[in-house]
């Protein structure tokens, strides 16, 4: 059975306004954009919970969704988590592609495919959970990299904090769950076992930083502009390096 939205607003601790506190349309103040959270705005609220459909929406930032997903946006937790909490678990596996949630499904290009065939989405399951993979370990590797170049900025602790706040928000909006706990996770395990993502990340992070100390520029835009070069620089340094390595082993055949 799917909670009442003002239930979960009220478990989040949101802030209402009480002059329409329980009735079919409730307001808060968002707890995504937060625009109605600055001094000058004490009497705006621009969420807005139906508490007959049990739906949601921000007037200002326009994010909605139903009961299930909001709550997965406030606590940060999987969808199929969250679902699990209301509905029993089923006693067959489902296929990891089937546990993707709309947003999930729509970043890698999935979401209109299912909704106008899904006979077609179940026969390409495997392709959607390999798609789902690959953006998770992008995701994983580039804020991996992220962290790293803000965790060894030393001297500024107001800025490191500011960063940190920042990052953390990062982690927060992706579709990736829990994003930031794997990332510390990650972070504090000894060198010789790191995950793959979490190796490149750190190659792609030195290359960051070398460029952010170079130029003295640690503002947050630039400080992710500077990862996203370095990613491309070292995904075509190592496709040099493949191109090298296959141009010598074909020198070799050719030359027995």
């Amino acid at each position: 059975m799917l909670p009442s939205i003002l239930d979960v607003a009220q478990l989040y601790d949101l802030q209402f306004n009480p002059r329409s506190f329980g009735k079919r349309e409730t307001l808060c103040k968002c707890p995504f954009c937060k625009a109605d959270s600055h001094p000058g705005k004490r009497k705006k609220y621009y969420l807005s919970l139906n508490t007959e459909d049990n739906v949601y929406k921000c007037w200002y930032c326009k994010e909605s969704g139903g009961v299930i997903d909001f709550e997965v946006k406030l606590s940060g937790k999987a969808f199929s988590e969250v679902k699990q909490k209301y509905f029993k678990k089923r006693k067959k596996a489902v296929h990891l592609a089937y546990e993707l949630d709309p947003y999930q499904l729509e970043i890698i290009g999935w979401k209109e495919y299912k909704r106008k065939s899904f006979k077609g989405f179940r026969e390409k399951r495997e392709e959607v959970l390999r798609d789902w993979k690959h953006f998770v370990r992008k995701e994983l590797t580039l804020n991996y990299a992220l962290f790293m170049c803000i965790a060894h900025l030393e001297g500024q602790p107001n800025r490191q904090r500011e960063l940190l706040v920042w990052f953390i928000k990062i982690c927060w909006d992706s579709p990736v769950p829990n994003m930031y706990e794997r990332i510390q996770d990650e972070f504090l395990k000894p060198k010789s076992d790191s995950s793959e993502w979490a190796m490149e990340g750190t190659e792609i992070g030195r290359i960051a930083w070398k460029a952010c100390i170079k130029t003295m520029d640690f503002e947050l835009e630039n400080l992710l502009i500077h990862v996203i070069y370095a990613d491309y620089f070292n995904r075509e340094n190592k496709k040099a390096h493949s191109r090298k390595e296959r141009a010598t082993q074909r020198f070799l055949l050719d030359s027995v």
